[in-house]
């Protein structure tokens, strides 16, 4: 690959998972395809229904994404008959494809160890395998083995070459469920947290940690990121909360380059993304167009609108805090378009 591709944006196969067209949900996933000399998936088969339904071959191309919540297509479910162009007899009789499901066997090279694959991630653009993941190849745990150790694919089997010693000092890959529950335990043993948990969104996707929502500092957003690192078995972090001194200073920007507004002394503030408007304006369109600057910016939860209309408004005369009371250090928290 040409370039690092960070684990949340890996396409992660979990044989029996929806298949979502773009109209709606089709099947499940029953297997992928690999080509076994470049190690890329080539297409994936999809069954309607859970046991005895028809099983359709479809390229790996129209893949948008794929996650334990499902397999996201490009295409509709008319079109998936269409494009399917393979059979499973000519893959299974191609000594170039591999097949894999949920039967397959992944096997320890040197120890003849073996356990069953439970998961397996490619790059989005490429289709190149990344890692895989194996149900018992170590007795009683999951293991996560990057590309590098999988050095043959063979319709139902894969063969991994790794050291004992390494392969042993693998830590457990952990199911979602408990990852969550740590996180959660882990956040709220932070009591400074504790007022912003209410505007934050906590999930665990394939070991990947998303954080999304609002916090009042940037500050208290780093302190979330350093409180979970410590939970073994994340394998990524996407912090997308938006702190509101962050999204105050960005408000001010957007307010102050748009012309309906720029030359007005609005204050923004935030408070875990819900933002108070105060001030002054000239005519009711300019009230509206602030508030409808502020409430399309990502990151506003909503919107308390008490700009006054002031034909003669040209500065901002008391710069005053959400509460309602004079800022004790001006300026500190309040950011505005003059």
């Amino acid at each position: 690959m040409n370039k690092a591709t960070f684990i949340s944006e890996m396409h992660k196969f979990h044989f029996g998972s929806k298949i979502f067209c773009s109209d709606g949900e089709y099947g499940v996933l029953a297997y992928v395809v690999f080509d076994s000399t470049t190690h890329c998936m080539t297409h994936i088969g999809i069954r309607q229904g859970r046991f005895f339904g028809k099983t359709f071959q479809l390229p790996f191309d129209p893949i948008i994404s794929a996650t334990s919540d499902g397999v996201m297509l490009r295409v509709k479910s008319a079109d998936v008959a269409a494009a399917s162009g393979v059979e499973t007899a000519s893959i299974e009789a191609n000594s170039k494809h591999a097949l894999l499901s949920s039967k397959c066997i992944v096997e320890h090279a040197s120890t003849g160890s073996k356990g069953v694959l439970m998961l397996i991630a490619v790059h989005p653009t490429s289709g190149e395998l990344t890692y895989l993941v194996a149900h018992h190849l170590l007795p009683g745990q999951d293991t996560l083995l990057r590309a590098e150790f999988i050095t043959d694919l063979a319709t139902e089997h894969v063969t991994v070459t790794i050291d004992d010693k390494k392969l042993n000092g693998i830590p457990p890959y952990r199911p979602d469920r408990v990852l969550q529950r740590e996180v959660e335990d882990a956040l709220f043993d932070l009591t400074p947290l504790h007022v912003d948990m209410k505007a934050i969104t906590v999930r665990v996707l394939d070991s990947v940690l998303y954080l999304d929502g609002n916090i009042s500092s940037s500050l208290r957003g780093d302190m979330v990121t350093d409180q979970v690192l410590g939970v073994p078995g994340l394998l990524e972090i996407k912090n997308n909360l938006v702190a509101d001194d962050t999204l105050a200073g960005n408000l001010a920007m957007a307010l102050g380059s748009d012309e309906r507004t720029r030359d007005l002394p609005i204050g923004v503030y935030p408070r875990l993304g819900i933002v108070r408007l105060k001030g002054a304006v000239r005519t009711d369109q300019q009230r509206a167009a602030a508030e409808e600057i502020v409430r399309s910016f990502p990151g506003v939860r909503s919107v308390i609108n008490e700009l006054r209309v002031d034909p003669k408004a040209d500065m901002l005369h008391v710069m005053s805090a959400a509460g309602g009371d004079e800022d004790k250090v001006p300026n500190k928290y309040i950011r505005h378009t003059r």
